[in-house]
């Protein structure tokens, strides 16, 4: 598995409602986090698994829940936040249900295509060239959604300069070749 495939699988996990079998492992998680390779991405999970270290579970869920659910602004829905619920968003997640299919790799869930931890669990698998597709077409709301939870004051927002960093690293290299 290459570097950013191991940085978008981890933040994937770490996206989703908390659970104490991820917090129960954080120790295991702590040395994954350290053999990375990309100082940048490393400090800021480093600082994410700080916060959760110091928080009750009941602390993590209830954040998470605040997070996530509460504020519009700060949905895990990638397209919301450009379209809201516009016809635009309807094609956009066509779009992404096209990519998904034309990979040839199985998605299930109940979530909208758009659901950033399940285009992190695609990132992890995918051939290259879909990798580079969808980090082109997010890296934009992935810029907004970060900038929206540090105003929010949220620890997740490490998280999202972790996504943001391993993407423009792989964004060069294909420009570079």
């Amino acid at each position: 598995m290459k570097a950013h495939q191991r940085v978008f699988k981890m933040i994937s996990t770490f996206l989703l409602y908390p659970t104490e079998e991820w917090v129960e492992e954080l120790s295991e998680v702590k040395k994954e986090v350290a053999s990375l390779e990309n100082i940048l991405a490393k400090n800021y999970l480093m600082s994410f698994l700080h916060y959760v270290e110091i928080n009750p579970f009941e602390q993590l869920c209830e954040d998470y829940v605040y997070t996530f659910d509460f504020h519009g602004v700060t949905t895990l829905n990638l397209t919301y936040n450009v379209f809201k619920d516009s016809r635009e968003r309807g094609a956009a997640l066509v779009q992404l249900r096209q990519i998904f299919s034309d990979s040839d790799l199985e998605t299930e869930s109940d979530e909208l295509p758009d659901f950033l931890p399940m285009i992190l669990e695609f990132l992890a698998v995918a051939d290259e060239k879909y990798v580079l597709r969808l980090l082109k077409l997010h890296l934009n709301s992935l810029r907004h959604l970060e900038k929206e939870l540090v105003k929010n004051d949220s620890q997740y927002h490490f998280l999202l300069k972790a996504i943001i960093q391993v993407a423009q690293i792989v964004l060069q290299k294909e420009q570079v070749s």
